[in-house]
């Protein structure tokens, strides 16, 4: 599960112009917590030692935590089906908005202004 060997060129991050931030976080283990690089996250709440617990955002969650994105998962893949689980997630940056993962049927459209709000900045990225 490493975060940052890249081999080659990287879909995921489309600039350098807004610095790229990193936050150590945790995916509570759930029968769905399958996530890879790309997916963006959501805060559901905060470990006692002040780590972000975080899922899959989605616009359809019960939890209103759930809706608001607030990173983008950075490693190869996080699989939280059996236990809790560290990771790295992006919490600033500029990322292509065709790489990003949502949950349910969210799209892009559905959180770019959160996004960006969140100094996740989307771009359109050409090969």
């Amino acid at each position: 599960m490493p975060a940052y060997e890249i081999d080659g060129y990287d879909n995921l991050i489309a600039g350098m112009v807004q610095p790229i931030v990193t936050q150590s976080i945790i995916i509570n283990q759930a029968t769905d917590a399958k996530f890879e690089r790309g997916t963006v996250l959501a805060r559901t709440g905060f470990t006692e030692e002040g780590m972000w617990v975080c899922t899959i955002v989605n616009s359809e969650a019960t939890p209103a935590e759930e809706k608001v994105p607030v990173g983008v998962l950075a490693d190869e893949e996080v699989d939280a089906t059996t236990a809790q689980q560290r990771a790295t997630a992006y919490v600033s940056g500029e990322f292509n908005r065709d790489a990003l993962i949502f949950g349910g049927t969210d799209t892009i459209a559905t959180h770019e202004a959160a996004l960006n709000a969140a100094k996740i900045y989307t771009k359109r990225v050409v090969k």
